[in-house]
Parts: C-alpha cells; structure tokens; sequence
C-alpha cells in the first residue's frame, strides 16, 4: 500500500507540474487561440509522465515488463481518451470562468 501511494503522489506531482509548464508555453505562442491544442496537448505530455511514473513506481518488479508496458500503454490512452471527450465541458467550464472573474487578464 505505501508503494501505491508514493507512486500516486509522485505520478501527479510530476503530471500536473508538466501539464502546467505545456500549457503555458503552448499559450505564450497561441495566445488565446487553439485553446483544444493546448489542453490536448498539455495532456498528452502530462499524463505521459503521471502514467510512466505510477506504473513503474508501483509495479515494476511485481509484474512482467511486457505487462508493466501494457498498463502504460492502457492507462495512458484511456486518461488521454477522456480528456478528449470532455473537451466540450472543459469549454464551457473556461468560458463560465472568464465570464464571472473580472480580473481574468488574457
């Protein structure tokens, strides 16, 4: 169980600090255009580092390699998959944001 934790920890820690420092970036270059290649793309590289990180913290040396890769593999793109499929409530969750906050510099 400890295991299981560290490796949670660790895995979003590392996550969200990269899906922030993407999404940034990709908004220095696009301003406020391509907000969907932003989110996308922050997430891609996000959940790459969450997924590896808990996947190896918690099971490497439990499990077979081949098997640890197909944990990746399906973790990876189910998390991708859902960001992708919630991308429309993620607009609206934005827009309502920037709506109500009128300090929200752009």
């Amino acid at each position: 169980m400890p295991r299981i934790v560290v490796a949670s920890l660790a895995g979003y820690a590392v996550g969200q600090l990269l899906n922030a420092w993407v999404l940034v970036r990709l908004k220095n270059r696009t301003q406020e255009g391509s907000l969907w290649a932003r989110l996308l793309g922050s997430t891609l590289v996000g959940e790459a580092a969450d997924t590896t990180i808990f996947c190896i913290v918690a099971f490497a040396g439990v499990i077979t390699g081949g098997t640890l890769v197909n944990y990746i593999l399906v973790g990876y793109l189910y998390k991708v998959g859902v960001e992708a499929l919630f991308l429309p409530v993620t607009y609206r969750v934005i827009a309502a944001v920037k709506r109500r906050e009128p300090s929200y510099a752009e």
